[in-house]
């Protein structure tokens, strides 16, 4: 019997665990390159692409009901054993890929904002340290901490909106239209790879009580997600404006501070670097854990937890590959590009099949 499919996780501790894989670049610099390509009318893009993931989680769903089992068992009876490890194995090198890049993005943005003088790889190691020891703990412990500390991870962002709201420019708006309607599309069409992770709630299937579940839990998630992507991009934008709103590698960092509340409470953005930094960790053992996991469910073996510190070593050490910050980023958008198989191709190919094979209901065990 597995040690890893617990089946009692329940609409709050999934909406922390989808929050906190779609939420975390969020902090990083993809906003800056959003309006590069779409302008003021980035809003459209992230609607389209908090709407797209959210129905091919359903389409997911539907093949779920009409076959029985977990990804692995879904993949066999649809495509055969080698279309299963090929379906598999590519989800399980996203995951690891993703919490690789997002550990590497992560410790330079804390070497940059907080650590100046502490040796990259005790970052690397702290972080890398932190997050096996929740891997460690199960899905549940790491579904439950992220519902515990989700106020906070919300709160933070919504409170700095507030806080910077003397430095608003309602004309940085203008033009609404942007860089035009087929920039905005292509990039909600191409971006909906930032939500790859609701795709999660259907690789963990059996550790969620029911489909309705699943389902409510993808709602809940992307549209608060998309609420605080758009609600942010605007601020962002109304701060900043377009042209200098580009060149900010850190956006979130860089609005925090010019929180200003009196002469005795100013630059007070290490508070805020606490939330993302919570938030990252968080995001980094997720996805470790679902690479990890699929692994195991793959090959079959009875437990989860002895192969955790193999796979922290293995993150660790791609974390540290890029030679820079700049080489991150540029891993972490052909990441984006290839999670697109991910999020379109295998599940598009899937549920084809499902409709054409029809193969009845399933006994709802696993799902």
């Amino acid at each position: 019997m597995n040690t890893y499919s617990v089946g009692k996780l329940g609409m709050a501790e999934g909406i922390a665990l989808v929050f906190a894989l779609v939420t975390p670049r969020l902090f990083l610099s993809r906003l800056a390159d959003a309006l590069q390509q779409s302008g003021q009318l980035v809003w459209l893009s992230m609607i389209i692409y908090t709407i797209i993931p959210l129905l091919i989680l359903f389409m997911m769903v539907y093949v779920n009901n009409r076959v029985a089992g977990n990804i692995v068992v879904v993949c066999q009876q649809l495509v055969g054993n080698i279309g299963a490890w090929i379906i598999v194995v590519a989800y399980s090198g996203m995951f690891l890929a993703n919490s690789a890049l997002l550990l590497r993005q992560y410790a330079e943005y804390t070497l940059i904002t907080a650590l100046h003088q502490v040796d990259f790889q005790v970052v690397i190691t702290w972080y890398a340290v932190t997050v096996g020891i929740i891997c460690y703990l199960g899905i549940e412990s790491l579904c439950r901490t992220g519902y515990i500390m989700l106020p906070l991870l919300v709160g933070g962002p919504i409170l700095t909106f507030v806080l910077v709201s003397p430095f608003y420019v309602a004309y940085n708006l203008t033009p609404w239209q942007g860089n035009g309607l087929i920039p905005a599309l292509q990039l909600g069409i191409t971006g909906g790879t930032f939500n790859f992770g609701v795709l999660s709630l259907i690789l963990l299937s059996s550790a969620f009580q029911d489909a309705k579940t699943i389902k409510a839990i993808a709602m809940y998630a992307l549209g608060g997600t998309g609420v605080l992507r758009i609600v942010f991009a605007l601020v962002y934008i109304m701060v900043f404006g377009i042209t200098v709103g580009e060149e900010k590698v850190m956006p979130y960092f860089e609005m925090t501070r010019l929180v200003y509340i009196n002469e005795y409470l100013q630059r007070i953005e290490v508070l805020f670097i606490l939330v993302w930094v919570i938030l990252g960790i968080l995001s980094i053992a997720t996805s470790l854990y679902i690479g990890l996991y699929l692994i195991v469910v793959l090959l079959k073996l009875p437990a989860l937890r002895p192969i955790v510190p193999l796979g922290v070593s293995l993150v660790a050490q791609l974390a540290m590959l890029p030679p820079d910050i700049g080489y991150t980023i540029q891993a972490d958008q052909w990441l984006t590009q290839i999670s697109q198989l991910g999020l379109y191709f295998f599940p598009g190919m899937l549920f084809v099949i499902a409709l054409v094979k029809k193969r009845g209901k399933k006994t709802c065990a696993d799902l």
